[in-house]
């Protein structure tokens, strides 16, 4: 339970990381107030850990979201909690169930209940992850808050996930039961263990065959309320509830660079007619002479673009070869009102509704570049219009894109030209 299943759909929130948010309880990082200083300290050197780690100590240390009135027990949750989730009998079976239904009433008939995602309903979680995604170096949205329910003498059974989890026991008491997985170095794709169905992803990873935690030493850790357990991707861990137990699972999924690749790859092709033109029976030469171009399409993407960036740290990287295309179903207008010019700029959101996204005083002067942005129906660079208002500052340039980008008017464009 608490595989890469539960992913599908996930939308990342809207909130911008918040690098170097203290949330915590007394201003320290949230790595800190998780795990101490010490240990935090591997996250923050870029050191991850190879191996599962754990730390004990009073949970009134924990940040202030972990430790809300939603989370006061799992009936509270349970009460709030509307969203997917999963049950089982994992102490006796690797089979789980999805069903949408109130988690309380699984868990009192004495089953293991896994809630995919709960930060919606417990206040602050949002902010919370997203500052956790800025001390790591992730990716906005890579964080995920989960939440596990065992009835004593229950648990999940012996499995590996394909993303990094951290466990913050709250109630109860479990053993963890944990060790490495022997020859699968970072799996990526979905959860697997003994009586699972492995994905397909999992077939070009374990050519060698599928591991076994038979394989393995696990080692016992032992979880009371406010102990928190680090495991990496492709750890083995099963679990049983001494006591009722209630924790929480912060999941990190960050997109691998085999993701961000085939993304980069991917608006490179788009650009191409060829590859875009369906292949038929019997194409083989065509299709031969697509992938003899492959390598220098490939030679085209930069190092930056298998790193996953946030939209702010785009803008922050705006240059002269930086691109951008107008939002065709954007509106700008400059509006005069008395001794003022009013730039007001609106945009349609998720439901098709026209919302105004930008109103804010600009000098007379910025009006021919907007004139400019506005005639210009494909692609520009940042350097082409510095270049055709030669009068203004680059800095300058820089911010009104910037600006014109967050009021939805631009989109700034993440893929490489085709062309040079």
């Amino acid at each position: 339970m608490g595989g890469a299943r539960a992913l599908a759909g996930h939308r990342p929130a809207a909130l911008n990381a918040l690098p170097g948010s203290t949330l915590a309880a007394g201003g320290q990082p949230l790595l800190a107030a998780l795990f101490g200083r010490e240990l935090s300290a591997q996250f923050h050197d870029g050191r991850w850990p190879e191996r599962e780690f754990a730390v004990h100590g009073d949970p009134g240390r924990l940040p202030d979201p972990l430790r809300g009135p939603a989370l006061a027990n799992f009936d509270a949750l349970a009460q709030r909690y509307n969203g997917p989730l999963s049950f089982g009998r994992g102490a006796r079976d690797a089979r789980t169930l999805a069903i949408q239904t109130n988690a309380a009433n699984l868990y009192r008939l004495g089953l293991t209940v896994y809630l995919h995602d709960v930060a919606p309903v417990v206040r602050g979680a949002a902010d919370f992850l997203r500052a956790l995604e800025g001390e790591l170096g992730l990716a906005e949205g890579a964080a995920r808050l989960a939440a596990f329910a065992s009835p004593e003498d229950d648990g999940v059974s012996p499995h590996f996930d394909a993303e990094d989890v951290i466990s913050i026991q709250l109630q109860g008491r479990k053993t963890f039961h944990v060790g490495k997985v022997a020859g699968l170095d970072s799996p990526w794709g979905e959860q697997y263990g003994p009586g699972m169905l492995p994905a397909d992803d999992l077939y070009p990873q374990a050519g060698g065959g599928f591991p076994a935690p038979v394989e393995a030493d696990l080692e016992p850790v032992e979880m009371v309320p406010g102990s928190v357990l680090f495991l990496p991707r492709g750890t083995w861990h099963r679990t049983l509830a001494q006591r009722d137990s209630f924790s929480l699972s912060i999941v990190l999924r960050q997109p691998a660079p085999l993701e961000t690749l085939v993304q980069g790859l991917h608006g490179l092709l788009l650009q191409d007619p060829a590859w875009r033109r369906p292949l038929r029976r019997g194409d083989e030469a065509r299709a031969q002479a697509l992938l003899d171009r492959l390598p220098g399409l490939i030679a085209r993407l930069e190092p930056r673009q298998l790193l996953v960036e946030t939209e702010a740290q785009r803008l922050a990287g705006i240059g002269p070869d930086s691109r951008f295309q107008r939002i065709p179903q954007s509106g700008l207008r400059a509006e005069r009102e008395g001794g003022r010019v009013i730039l007001k700029i609106s945009a349609w959101d998720r439901d098709w509704i026209e919302r105004p996204t930008l109103a804010t005083d600009i000098s007379p002067s910025v009006i021919p570049l907007l004139d400019w942005i506005g005639g210009r129906a494909g692609a520009f660079t940042a350097g082409e219009l510095a270049g055709r208002f030669p009068e203004a500052p680059f800095d300058f340039v820089r911010k009104l894109l910037d600006k014109l980008v967050r009021a939805q008017y631009l989109r700034l464009l993440w893929f490489p030209a085709l062309s040079p």
